[in-house]
């Protein structure tokens, strides 16, 4: 069932709806609502200079007013700071409206004058940087919007004048304009643009583009894997503009492909009122006559959309014929856009297999191709970071993702322009920065992404609706903490989904909350969901090529479990995930979640079992051999081998030190890995040095590493007499304490390790050690 719009939709559509009224009913509102010629003979005498001049106060009245009304609406629609005053004015003006109008204005000024932050936006072209985008901007034109509604309402309504007169010299019945005539209009406009998005659809699939997108006023159409999707969206329920996308299948006669699938919408208008045209001098004398302004309608609708279309101006098939029939720069990077979609369709194909790796190098392709247009490309560019960034993510290399999100978030008109491409940013940087533990990053990261998400709920987002929203902001309050407000959004979000809607979808919102059922201890109700969100990976009826990405979800839930403190159903899904991975062919990710694996056998006390698990080291990618090392050697830590550790370590840490963003906190957790297994090998002082090195890094960041490296320090010393061990010791069990983004279980197993490590030089240094608080949950405001 469709969440119901929010008010400040209401008010827009209520705006919208009297300004149809009154200049599509003028007639009517003057004698029937108005009563203007009442009060004028009232307070004038009949036909004197005073009453016409009333009654043509009246007239501009109605033809000033909605202009003013739909001005206000649309600066309601892109929350542009502009619209509280002008909506003021014209509410003020409605107020004059007595009676029934007066109630609109009233309405009207209790909303813009209730409070400032209802009406205008968070904020102002004084805080956001212009966009440097040359189609993005011209999305932003002012004066397209105004030449369109002019030539619109030009060509529809002053033809309407030739189209009566002819008729009538025909002999045909005269037309009676009653309320249905305006129902029929409306109906009718949407018919034009059902036509014209057609046009553009029917040339894209006859020159081989794949269609992906087709959208006709509140009616939306999509492709989704391999079957199309349907939308209705209540919010542009009195919105008659459209759209469509389609991508591409190769480089061959692109220019003069794109020209016709452009072309195709307003020929399709064209042709539409040229039928229409026949129709309408064909019917004198037949029995179908009297339905004369059914064609006379509809041809001077399709002409208008047509000749608006085709004037270029702002971003409109008329500007966009313009520049690549001129091969203009802009032409010229409307192509490149279309080549990077292409790239684009072949990332997402990677995606689906899971074939992650490949997908990056796709992405780092299309950027490339982006920044080579400059910064007139500048939201593809954007885009493209955004794109690396959930890339990088997906393979765990966390200091790149980061990059490359802190890269887009530069290009912050582009930002403003684009909430979804924002949302995704701040969650992306979010995750990262819990991953990383860098509790500086999260408080920001978290306020900007729920800001912008809460903003989204009524208008979805994105095609696949408010369930989108939900789960992005279930998963932001789940890695912050606050496993309550999660769950109030995973109710919102299962609400939200429609009847028959997508298995992944469900499954995706009862993955949070299975993890967030554990994290609050209630395990049964935990483990419940999280059986309903693996039944449906497995039973979801995806296309082959995204069956991997179904078993990596299932894999992935399985890690999520074992983090949020279950082991047997984890271990099970993982195993199961892993297998079924590599039956598919997606190698590198389930030597990831073998790698996965091999950690949490490793934390069971099954090392044996763990070292089984892992993978071959030859011809890994760089991110995963980085994983395998730092997982074989706490195995071989675990497994009393502290020479086999340390040259895990060294080249661990000398990989890290050769990332292209030469990640500081990285590279400490490495050497701190090190600055172990010298300690175990006997090193002490090496070991105390390297430990102390690293503590001067992940101190500042809040990393429970630095409390490793606390430990190792005092072990080091222990030997020596030192009597500040045990006081070090202590220190390092109070940082993983108070440490508000680890999860109750890890931070639990981490304990435990630091435990089972000092355990073995009790003998030199007593501790005891301090009774393990409970975790904190639900503070989300991080600092």
């Amino acid at each position: 069932m469709p969440t119901l719009p929010e008010r400040r939709i209401l008010i827009r559509w209520m705006f919208d709806a009297v300004a149809c009224l009154l200049l599509f009913g003028h007639r009517f509102t003057v004698y029937s609502v108005l009563h203007a010629d009442y009060w004028a003979g009232l307070f004038f005498a009949k036909r004197t200079a005073g009453y016409y001049f009333f009654m043509a106060a009246v007239y501009f009245y109605i033809l000033a007013t909605p202009l003013l009304c739909w001005l206000t609406a649309s600066g309601l629609k892109r929350n542009k700071g502009w619209c509280r005053p002008v909506g003021i004015f014209a509410s003020g003006l409605l107020v004059l409206g007595f009676p029934w109008i007066t109630i609109a204005g009233a309405i009207g000024l209790r909303f813009f004058t209730a409070s400032s932050s209802s009406a205008a936006p968070p904020a102002t072209p004084a805080t956001v940087k212009p966009t440097t985008d040359f189609w993005l901007s011209k999305r932003k034109s002012k004066l397209q919007p105004i030449v369109m509604g002019i030539v619109v309402w030009v060509a529809v309504f002053w033809s309407s004048a030739w189209f009566a007169i002819h008729a009538h010299r025909a002999g045909m019945p005269g037309l009676h304009r009653g309320q249905a005539y305006w129902l029929w209009f409306f109906l009718f406009v949407l018919l034009a643009t059902s036509l014209h998005e057609s046009g553009h659809a029917l040339a894209a699939w006859a020159v081989g583009f794949k269609l992906r997108v087709i959208s006709i006023g509140p009616f939306t159409f999509w492709r989704d894997g391999a079957r199309f999707r349907f939308r209705f969206d209540l919010a542009r329920l009195f919105e008659f503009g459209g759209y469509m996308g389609a991508v591409p299948v190769s480089d061959r006669n692109l220019r003069w492909n794109e020209i016709a699938v452009i072309a195709a919408g307003p020929i399709a208008n064209v042709l539409t009122c040229l039928v229409c045209l026949d129709a309408f001098f064909l019917l004198p004398g037949t029995a179908w006559q009297q339905y004369w302004w059914i064609p006379a309608l509809n041809a001077r609708l399709a002409f208008a959309l047509a000749l608006g279309n085709l004037i270029p101006l702002g971003y409109c098939d008329g500007s966009m014929l313009f520049h690549l029939i001129l091969g203009t720069p802009a032409g010229r990077l409307l192509l490149e856009h279309k080549r990077i979609m292409q790239i684009a369709e072949d990332a997402e194909a990677c995606h689906g297999r899971a074939e992650f790796y490949q997908e990056i190098e796709l992405h780092e392709a299309m950027l490339a191709r982006a920044v080579a247009s400059g910064k007139d490309n500048a939201f593809t560019i954007a885009a493209c970071h955004q794109a690396l960034g959930s890339g990088y993510a997906n393979v765990g290399d966390w200091p790149s993702a980061e990059m490359h999100y802190r890269k887009c978030l530069e290009f912050e008109g582009e930002l403003a322009a684009n909430p979804s491409l924002a949302a995704n940013t701040w969650c992306g940087l979010h995750l990262v920065s819990c991953f990383r533990h860098h509790p500086a990053a999260i408080g920001p990261a978290y306020a900007s992404a729920v800001a912008i998400l809460e903003k989204q709920k009524t208008t979805g987002g994105d095609l696949t609706g408010p369930s989108a929203t939900f789960t992005m902001l279930a998963q932001i309050h789940q890695h912050s903490g606050a496993f309550q407000t999660a769950l109030g959004e995973i109710d919102r979000g299962l609400k939200a989904l429609p009847p028959k809607s997508d298995a992944l979808r469900r499954a995706r919102l009862l993955r949070v909350q299975a993890a967030c059922r554990l994290n609050l201890g209630e395990t049964d109700a935990g483990l419940a969901v999280a059986k309903q969100a693996a039944a449906l990976y497995r039973s979801a009826k995806t296309a082959d090529s995204r069956r991997n990405l179904g078993w990596e979800n299932v894999a992935n839930l399985g890690y999520d479990l074992w983090r949020a403190g279950e082991s047997t159903l984890a271990v099970e899904l993982l195993r199961e995930g892993i297998a079924q991975l590599e039956s598919g062919g997606a190698i590198p990710v389930a030597t990831e979640y073998r790698i996965k694996l091999a950690g949490v056998l490793r934390q069971l006390g099954r090392p044996q079992e763990g070292f089984a698990e892992l993978p071959a080291e030859p011809g890994l990618a760089p991110i995963l051999k980085r994983q395998l090392l730092a997982e074989r050697a706490e195995l071989n830590l675990a497994a009393g081998r502290p020479k086999l550790a340390m040259a895990d370590g060294h080249e661990l840490v000398a990989l890290w030190r050769a990332h292209p963003c030469a990640p500081e906190p990285e590279i400490a957790s490495a050497e701190a890995l090190l600055a172990q297994a010298l300690l175990a090998a006997g090193n002490l002082a090496e070991a105390e040095t390297l430990a102390l090195e690293a503590a001067d890094v992940l101190g500042p960041w809040q990393h429970p590493d630095a409390a490793s490296c606390l430990i190792t320090v005092a072990l080091a010393r222990s030997r020596s007499g030192d009597e500040s061990a045990s006081s070090r010791i202590e220190e390092a069990f109070r940082l993983i304490d108070k440490d508000v983004l680890l999860p109750g279980a890890e931070k639990a197993r981490l304990r435990e390790a630091e435990e089972r490590l000092v355990g073995q030089f009790t003998a030199a240094v007593p501790v005891a050690a301090p009774a393990l608080t409970a975790p904190r949950c639900g503070d989300p405001h991080l600092n």
